[in-house]
């Protein structure tokens, strides 16, 4: 996606020429040159002034309230609200009572046992298996079936084994008997319930825990009736359903048991769940106009009083006098934070949408922080400064993020409802978040950095409350905010960085590593098309990303510049040295007026396919300032060299530039001049390596190219020692195999690049 339009001033194009009108076009595209007088500080002193406003709006002072509170039993002659977040505790004796309320709510814990209803039913089998053997005894009597059946089940009466006999169809009864006993077992025989009005019970179990109403509990005294109506419901009659209730009634046996330990655990748990405090929001009515003052309303009172003393509720002064000192002093760190910004990343100040998108993301956390603090259930670890640290850190790099977090947490830290406890809190997760996001190069560190910012999270919270000595009531909801306030972060951020990239013009290590996957389609265009172009970008992709760790620079954004910096030569790749293999050259056949044209043509072609395919910016810089304003001597010498009497002017025989603005597209120039001098060498040792890298480096020096790159000496001299080992590498020498004829002097190569 192509960004927003370049804010900024051009640079007037370089009078003279065909290359004139080129650098016209692509500084046009690319450069800008800094403003001058109070034009250069405009952008940031508006930044400022909105933030100053917002800040306002957002953490206005306390404003100041007559603290002659009524007394208890007082009619109040004032609504009074609160003017901050603040807690206030509950009377003594209506913290006792909810406490006994809870303890009074919470159900009794019956334990389920699993062996009765196991037992029953095996029990009540073999009642059917013997009954059913003896009823077909019939060569005996009744009644000495009845006395075998009371020998084997003493719990069966006589006449019970007797009419069990006589039963005409013992299968169907025995079937409604076993539904019966498996419905009243299922449902639960309790041993003994407490006393207490109570319509549930909780039940425990080996497959968990289940809430259960005392309805459907069989005491022992009416397992014989939920019997009879079990085995209606199954279908027998009302007469045989009665017998059979009592008949099984022995087999049942209580299989929920109360556990006065368990149950005294959890009403213990509800008394302490019982909230000894109130929490009042800002602008809450505290007590209103007109109404008595009862005891609880005096309690708040004095809870708010003694929050705005410790707060610093000043006694005098006008709340204008007291926001406008305020403001200053929010101004007073924003321009602590230009000058910092001045002097280590001046680009955010120098460019307007780094500027703006810097403020709209510090305006936004401002918002959503003065939010989370307003509301006690989010709280300061809901804050999300890890979002800022990590955007900031991505868009605009590690110093950046590591200012802005400080600058944030200064900021918040003038609300109201911020602590110090808050504030180191976000300061701790701030930089952690920028430190882990420095270098993302695998999607495993995310996965990480969650890990560890969600563990300090939760660190923090306990820390803070064993430092404050508070109690646990509410422990457990302030460790999971802090703990998922991280995820949410991270994942938001990666949501909003692929639409913020384009718009600011930066491109972060997510994008670059997505762009030097080899697999990119105009890099598997110019491996096609373009071999020669294709091997040296990756030759010098390794050279310049050498080079650049070796500074300090961004190694990963030079490698990637390095891979596109020639793709401007797929429209011609016939016309460039590298790509002829050993044939005709067509340049033979032109002037070397139109032999620089078509080759310097590669720059513009090149910007125009890369924003075709939508690169970011940082990339594209690397297509015209790689050559800068550089002359193409070969054929400008090829000019001199004619007889004609034409005058040649040098500025013909120019790339359009602009010269490198950048550390990692100065690096790629000297790259690029290296690997091509050393190619045409006929013995490249590293001696004579090194001597061809000194010379190509000082000559750009000499020439001016490195002059708005930000290049040092001992950058230069640093960049030169990391190419030696390097193209003597490449450059390395064979044993020749036999049959093999050794050539004295490589093939000549000549460099119209």
């Amino acid at each position: 996606m192509i960004g927003w339009p370049v804010f900024g001033w051009m640079r007037a194009p370089r009078e003279g020429g065909r290359s004139s009108r080129l650098a016209a076009g692509s500084r046009r595209m690319l450069q800008r040159a800094p403003a001058s007088g109070w034009r250069r500080w405009a952008w940031p002193a508006a930044m400022a002034a909105a933030l100053v406003l917002l800040h306002a709006q957002l953490m206005p002072v306390v404003p100041r309230v007559d603290l002659d509170f009524p007394d208890a039993g007082e009619i109040a002659d004032r609504d009074i609200l609160a003017p901050v977040p603040f807690n206030a505790p509950v009377l003594a004796q209506d913290i006792e009572m909810r406490q006994m309320q809870a303890m009074m709510a919470e159900p009794p814990v019956l334990r389920r046992l699993g062996n009765p209803r196991r037992d029953a039913l095996d029990r009540l089998a073999s009642w059917r298996d013997a009954i059913v053997r003896r009823a077909g005894q019939t060569e005996i009597s009744l009644a000495q079936r009845a006395d075998l059946v009371g020998l084997l089940f003493p719990e069966i009466a006589a006449q019970d084994a007797a009419r069990a006999l006589a039963l005409p169809d013992p299968a169907a009864f025995f079937a409604a008997a076993e539904n019966a006993l498996r419905r009243v077992l299922d449902d639960g025989v309790v041993d003994v319930l407490p006393p207490g009005a109570y319509r549930q019970v909780r039940i425990l179990s080996a497959a968990g825990e289940a809430v259960a109403d005392v309805a459907t509990l069989a005491a022992q005294q009416d397992v014989a009736a939920r019997l009879q109506l079990a085995m209606s419901a199954a279908g027998l009659a009302p007469e045989p359903a009665a017998w059979g209730g009592l008949l099984l009634r022995p087999l049942v046996l209580p299989n929920l048991v109360y556990s006065d330990e368990d149950t005294r655990a959890r009403r213990l748990a509800a008394r302490e769940a019982v909230p000894v405090e109130r929490a009042f929001l800002a602008g809450e009515r505290v007590v209103e106009k007109g109404v008595r003052l009862t005891a609880q309303d005096a309690l708040d009172l004095d809870a708010l009083q003694a929050h705005l003393v410790a707060q610093g509720e000043p006694g005098g002064g006008s709340r204008l006098l007291r926001q406008s000192a305020r403001s200053a002093l929010v101004l007073g760190v924003l321009l602590l934070f230009g000058w910092v910004a001045s002097l280590y990343f001046p680009l955010l100040l120098r460019e307007p949408r780094r500027l703006v998108t810097a403020t709209l993301l510090l305006g936004a956390v401002l918002v959503a922080g003065a939010a989370c603090l307003a509301h006690p259930a989010l709280g300061s670890y809901a804050v999300p400064v890890t979002l800022l640290g990590m955007l900031a850190t991505v868009l605009f790099r590690d110093r950046v993020g590591y200012a802005m977090t400080l600058l944030t947490a200064g900021l918040l830290s003038f609300h109201a409802a911020a602590g110090e406890a808050a504030t180191v809190s976000w300061l701790v997760m701030g930089l952690l978040a920028v430190t882990f996001m420095r270098r993302i190069r695998q999607r495993s560190q995310f996965y990480q950095a969650i890990a560890i910012l969600a563990g300090a999270g939760v660190v923090l919270v306990g820390l803070e409350r064993a430092a404050g000595g508070a109690r646990a009531l509410g422990l457990l909801h302030e460790m999971l905010v802090a703990a998922l306030s991280p995820v949410a972060s991270v994942a938001l951020g990666l949501f909003l960085l692929p639409i913020v990239e384009p718009r600011v013009g930066v491109c972060s290590d997510l994008t670059l590593i997505e762009l030097s996957d080899l697999n990119h389609p105009l890099l598997k265009r110019m491996a096609l098309e373009s071999q020669g172009t294709f091997h040296h970008s990756q030759v010098v992709g390794q050279l310049a990303e050498n080079a650049a760790r070796a500074v300090g620079a961004n190694s990963l954004l030079t490698r990637v510049g390095a891979l596109f910096h020639d793709i401007g030569k797929l429209n011609k790749p016939e016309y460039f040295v590298e790509n002829q293999g050993g044939g005709p050259n067509k340049h033979d056949d032109l002037s070397p007026s139109l032999s620089a044209l078509v080759v310097a043509a590669h720059v513009k072609d090149g910007i125009a396919l890369a924003r075709q395919w939508r690169l970011p910016e940082a990339v594209v810089a690397f297509i015209p300032e790689h050559h800068g304003t550089h002359v193409m001597k070969f054929f400008y010498h090829k000019a001199l060299q004619n007889e004609s009497n034409e005058t040649v002017k040098v500025d013909d025989f120019r790339y359009p530039g602009p010269k490198p603005q950048s550390r990692e597209t100065a690096i790629l120039m000297l790259a690029d001049a290296v690997e091509a001098a050393t190619r045409a060498l006929a013995k490249p040792t590293p001696g004579r390596i090194r001597e061809v890298v000194k010379q190509v480096a000082d000559e750009r020096m000499l020439c001016g190219e490195l002059d708005h790159c930000g290049l040092t000496l001992r950058d230069i001299a640093a960049v030169r020692e990391a190419f030696v080992p390097l193209l003597a590498g490449i450059h390395h020498a064979r044993i020749p195999y036999p049959g093999q004829r050794e050539h004295a002097e490589a093939p000549h190569g000549r460099d119209w690049t």
